[in-house]
């Protein structure tokens, strides 16, 4: 066991005007499985870097660990993956078939080109280089993305089982409730420890944000009062001036006749003016006290989509669709109806035809040829969200003309979703992809349609962005295709579940 010690460190990039932390102070167990959350672009991949020393912020970080990471970038895709592995990383092939092994995924991934590996497979191969070395503690940034349902079980398991800690960046609740036995919380710049899994942080949070939110409505209410008050002690005050005029300019008239002291009188309405303004200076610091009392909340605005809803009560239908690409058979007998409105959930391992389904809708699919039928209605406003977004290039302003779309409707969208003022001059192609897929997400919300096809809306999302998510197809109800392998999203918005039958060999 040993201990990675955090004394007051603070970071920020050099063009930037803010810290991304702010003074931390941690004590992390290395025995701990650590799942790190927070909103995209607050700093989880930074803390990794500045963990294992690529990047350096003030304060001290003290450790004897050696840190492995993952997912490391591969330089020769091209290039046999063991031998490409080899080539960035120092271990023995037994180490690495044993980790594929406890992986329950086949070691002859090992002798296949790279490039040629699924998205899975590279993830899981990539995964179990980072436990090869067992005296290394690893830094696990998403490694669910991409991944189909069983993978993400298989990848679960694997980690659950180990003994040794790790810290796991994930927005994947299902997942980090399997696997986590503590959370840290990326709260604006802090990071806080919870014990537990993330249902566990989730619950203490929910309770602790309600706590705060009662007792700002509290101090709300006290401050409104404070103003009250210091809104008719104004009003007596400029009374008391009034007066005090009014009496010098009567006075004036008696002092000529009777030569009474008019600096008694200026005397008494100094002091006066003096306890009006002392007064208005106490209620001033109150309500400052009672202000700097209140918590800041970090709640998420209402997300809006511009959904048509057709006249046509079915907008597509198939029947016992069967789909190939090339020589490769992908999944048979597909039966399904699109109504107007309701999402439905397209359901199915990696490799199965789910995106190439979509393309073939949208008439981009390539090589693709299929048997049984399916109709679409005719002049549909279809929004189309790509699982692949890196064709989206260019500034906002010179996407959104391009696109056709409201450049202040895309940005009202993006502010909502925690997009940073500073990144709308950023261009696309140039942007984190957390922020690439929150662009995507907001054009599609934008644009006008009456059929929505969605290929996994939830990666590269923080929790926060899918709950907007989440509220917003469970109100709006329209007519989409969802692609996902995220459960809870899926159980949350699908009104109808269907699970694709994989091609099957005689």
């Amino acid at each position: 066991m040993s201990n990675i010690k955090i004394s007051n460190l603070s970071f920020r990039y050099e063009d930037a005007s803010d810290n991304i932390f702010n003074d931390l102070n941690l004590n992390l167990d290395s025995t701990w499985k650590l799942g790190l959350v927070g909103r995209n672009g607050r700093g989880k991949t930074t803390f990794l870097n500045l963990l294992r020393g690529k990047l350096q912020g003030t304060g001290e970080i003290e450790s004897k660990l050696i840190f492995s990471y993952f997912p490391i970038t591969v330089k020769n895709p091209e290039n046999i993956t063991l031998y490409e592995l080899q080539d960035q990383a120092s271990f023995e092939q037994w180490e690495l078939e044993r980790e594929l092994n406890l992986m329950n995924t086949d070691p002859n991934l090992l002798w296949q080109l790279f490039d040629t590996l699924s998205g899975g497979e590279q993830t899981k191969v990539l995964l179990a280089l980072s436990f090869t070395d067992r005296d290394a503690f690893p830094l696990i940034d998403e490694p669910t993305n991409h991944l189909d349902e069983e993978s993400r079980m298989q990848v679960a398991q694997y980690l659950k089982k180990h003994d040794k800690g790790f810290i796991v960046v994930s927005h994947d609740r299902d997942f980090l409730n399997q696997i986590t036995d503590h959370i840290l919380a990326i709260e604006n710049t802090e990071i806080h420890l919870y014990q537990g899994n993330y249902a566990s942080y989730e619950d203490t949070k929910e309770k602790r944000d309600q706590f705060n939110r009662d007792k700002n409505e509290k101090l709300k209410g006290e401050v409104k009062n404070l103003n009250k008050k210091y809104v008719r002690f104004n009003n007596w005050s400029d009374s008391v001036e009034a007066q005090k005029y009014k009496g010098m300019k009567e006075q004036h008239v008696l002092n000529r006749r009777t030569r009474l002291n008019k600096g008694a009188i200026g005397h008494a309405s100094a002091k006066m003016m003096k306890k009006a303004i002392n007064t208005q200076r106490r209620i001033d610091k109150r309500i400052e006290e009672k202000k700097g009392l209140m918590v800041n909340i970090e709640d998420v605005s209402d997300l809006t989509m511009n959904f048509q809803s057709n006249y046509h009560h079915t907008l597509l239908e198939t029947q016992h669709l069967s789909l190939r690409v090339q020589d490769k058979q992908l999944f048979e007998d597909l039966n399904m109806i699109v109504e107007n409105k309701g999402v439905i959930s397209l359901e199915g391992k990696n490799g199965t035809g789910k995106s190439t389904f979509l393309k073939l809708l949208l008439g981009k699919a390539n090589d693709v040829s299929y048997q049984g039928q399916f109709a679409l209605t005719n002049g549909l406003k279809i929004s189309y969200l790509p699982q692949d977004f890196t064709e989206y290039t260019g500034t906002l302003k010179e996407f959104a003309e391009k696109q056709k779309i409201s450049y202040e409707e895309l940005l009202n969208n993006l502010k909502k979703m925690g997009f940073s003022r500073e990144s709308f001059t950023t261009k696309i192609e140039k942007m984190s992809m957390g922020q690439q897929k929150r662009v995507a997400l907001a054009k599609s919300l934008v644009e006008p349609a009456d059929l929505y096809l969605w290929d996994e809306p939830a990666n590269y999302l923080d929790v926060f962005n899918q709950d907007q998510l989440i509220k917003l197809l469970k109100n709006v109800q329209p007519a989409m295709v969802l692609v996902e392998h995220d459960q809870y999203l899926i159980e949350h918005v699908a009104t109808q579940r269907i699970k694709l039958k994989k091609f099957k060999i005689n």
